[in-house]
C-alpha cells in the first residue's frame, strides 16, 4: 500500500487530495492518505522517518513532493520535484504515475514469452508496441530491444490485458501508456510516438478508439489537443 502524507492547510490538502484521487483509482494503486498541517510536527515526524512513502506538499505556491524508500534503512529522499500548484492532471501523470519508484505499488501486470525453450516475464510498463511477424509476433521494448513470440498476433492480443494496448493500424497495438506524443501526420493517418523513441503509424479508420483508449488510460484529456495540432 502506498502510504501519503498530505501536508498544508486544510484548504490545500483537500485541493492536492482531489487532484491525486483520480488517478491513483484508475492505476489502481491501493493507498492510505493522512493529513498533517502543523510545521514542527512535519519537520520532527515525519520528514526525515520513512513511515510515509510519498509527501506532498503546498509551499511558494507550488507543489512539491518527495518519493520516500520502502525499506527500514536511514531516510533515502528517492525523488523530489515541483509541480505548479493545483498539480495539471499531466503533471501528476508524468510525475508521480509514471514514475519508475511508484511501480512498486501497483502490479500494472505481465506477459509471459516463450520462444525458443526460454521463458521470460516482461511487465507492461516495459512494453511499447506489439506487432505481427508473418505467423509469429514480436514485441517491442522501452528499452530499444525486442522478444519474439511463435504465438500469432490474435493468440497474443487474447492473452494480454487488453486495458493496456490499443490497436493503432493493422497487426500493431501500443501500449497506450508509454506514449510520449502523437503528430499529426496526414489526413489518412497520424504517428504515435512512444518512450523508446519508437514512432508508429495510427490509421484514421482506428483513430476514434485509440484515441479513447489513450484518454482513458492516461486520465488527461486536455492533452490530447496535441493529436490536432
Amino acid at each position: 500500500m502506498l502510504k501519503i502524507l498530505l501536508f498544508g492547510n486544510a484548504e490545500e490538502r483537500k485541493i492536492l487530495e482531489e487532484a491525486l484521487l483520480q488517478p491513483l483509482k484508475e492505476y489502481k494503486i491501493t493507498f492510505d492518505i493522512h493529513n498533517l498541517s502543523n510545521p514542527q510536527k512535519f519537520m520532527k515526524n515525519y520528514l526525515f522517518n520513512n513511515d510515509y512513502h510519498l509527501i506532498v506538499m503546498c509551499s511558494d505556491g507550488n507543489t512539491k513532493y518527495i518519493f520516500k524508500s520502502r525499506s527500514d534503512t536511514p531516510l533515502i529522499h528517492v525523488v523530489t520535484g515541483i509541480m505548479s500548484f493545483p498539480p495539471t492532471a499531466e503533471e501528476i501523470d508524468d510525475k508521480l504515475m509514471r514514475n519508475p519508484e511508484l511501480a512498486s505499488f501497483f502490479s500494472p501486470g505481465e506477459y509471459t514469452v516463450t520462444h525458443r525453450d526460454c521463458t521470460r516475464k516482461i511487465p507492461y510498463m516495459d512494453i511499447d508496441y506489439i506487432r505481427r511477424d508473418n505467423d509469429k509476433t514480436i514485441i517491442h521494448l522501452t528499452n530499444g530491444g525486442t522478444e519474439t513470440t511463435s504465438k500469432n498476433i490474435g493468440k497474443v492480443m487474447s492473452e494480454i490485458n487488453r486495458e493496456y494496448f490499443a490497436k493503432s493500424s493493422p497487426g500493431l497495438f501500443v501500449n497506450t501508456r508509454n506514449i510520449c506524443k502523437i503528430h499529426n501526420s496526414c489526413q489518412h493517418y497520424k504517428t504515435v510516438e512512444l518512450k523508446s523513441g519508437a514512432m508508429v503509424e495510427l490509421k484514421s479508420i482506428y483513430f476514434d478508439k485509440f484515441r479513447d483508449a489513450y484518454s482513458l488510460s492516461v486520465a488527461r484529456l486536455a492533452s490530447l489537443k496535441t493529436l490536432d495540432d
